[in-house]
């Protein structure tokens, strides 16, 4: 399960490829204030549940099982981020 503190992390990006049992494949990566730098892999997920305690938050309960790194995210984040390099160097 990921991890983060501040973004600061392992993190879950992307939700691609539903299947009809609910389940979707995501990306795990390494972030650094929310930013995705480094794929670690993809997972196709399923959430079994939410669970709300008044002291954790929200907690998901899931199922994981590990697929090949689904590359259409590793491109869009990668595309996101030069993206946002670019305009904040024009506005800069």
């Amino acid at each position: 399960m990921p991890h983060s503190i501040n973004g600061t992390g392992t993190v879950w990006y992307g939700h691609a490829l539903p299947d009809p049992d609910g389940s979707v494949v995501v990306t795990e990566w390494l972030a650094l204030f929310f930013i995705p730098i480094i794929p670690l892999g993809s997972k196709r997920v399923l959430f079994v549940s939410d669970e709300t305690k008044w002291y954790t938050g929200t907690r998901h309960q899931y199922t994981a099982q590990r697929v090949p790194l689904y590359m259409p995210h590793v491109l869009k984040a990668y595309g996101i981020i030069v993206a946002i390099f670019l305009v904040l160097a024009l506005l800069l």
